[in-house]
């Protein structure tokens, strides 16, 4: 049986992604069961599905034999974004114990989901000011870190198409740029960083960069939007 759920970039092995999908499909199974629908040796299926019982990826019901239930895709998901977000955050902390010369670069973003977290981990660093413009459905997965920026004293300037009504920071309404392709996804950080780009569905074009003219362009269409920086 070949799988259409493909977990292996995220430290599941191939065996371990197909058991999950048959989990997901066929429903709670004993490893005779999930072995069997897998088209797989008993051994392999059992060995995968306590992976992924370690991984949080799956469960054991109590009872003999052993039936295993897999953690629903939401959960899954988000113990994903999770576990990345701790690595990275461990990532950027011995990057930037270590003292390289600074160089312009750009990044071509096309995941909703990995833009929020790039701008999430940049405003958890921000030190001086954060400019965002984002749809209001981006603000929920943001709020955690903006909320860390403004209790750091961080400067915050936010706008949304809609209105979002967040208790520690005022969101302004704005209207997205002219001929804008799609929503606007607009964000600046301490004048070091920048991502410039729209959002259709979930798909995201555009580019994050510490350029200086991209910085430069990000905050002059931020002060259209959101007003002039003092």
């Amino acid at each position: 049986m070949s799988s259409a759920i493909d977990l292996t970039g995220f430290g599941v092995t191939p065996t371990e992604s197909l058991v999950y999908e048959v989990l997901v499909r066929s429903g709670p199974g004993t490893g005779y069961a999930v072995a069997r629908a897998a088209g797989l040796a008993r051994a392999n299926a059992y060995s995968a599905l306590e992976g992924l019982v370690q991984k949080g990826a799956a469960r054991v019901e109590d009872g003999r034999p052993k039936r295993y239930r897999p953690e629903p895709p939401s959960t899954l998901i988000a113990r994903i974004a999770d576990r990345q977000g701790r690595a990275l955050e461990t990532l950027s902390s011995v990057l930037d114990a270590i003292s390289v010369p600074p160089s312009p670069t750009l990044v071509e973003l096309g995941s909703a989901r990995g833009v929020l977290q790039l701008v999430s981990h940049e405003i958890a660093r921000a030190e001086r000011r954060v400019r965002l413009v984002a749809p209001a459905d981006a603000y929920p997965a943001l709020t955690p870190a903006l909320r860390k920026a403004v209790t750091s004293q961080v400067v915050v300037a936010l706008g949304a198409p809609t209105a979002v009504s967040l208790a520690f920071a005022g969101v302004k309404p704005v209207a997205g740029p002219e001929r804008w392709p799609g929503e606007p996804l607009l964000f600046t950080v301490d004048g070091r960083g920048a991502a410039l780009a729209a959002r259709s569905g979930d798909q995201v074009t555009g580019h994050w960069g510490t350029d200086p003219i991209l910085v430069a362009a990000t905050d002059l269409l931020l002060d259209s939007l959101l007003g002039a920086l003092p």
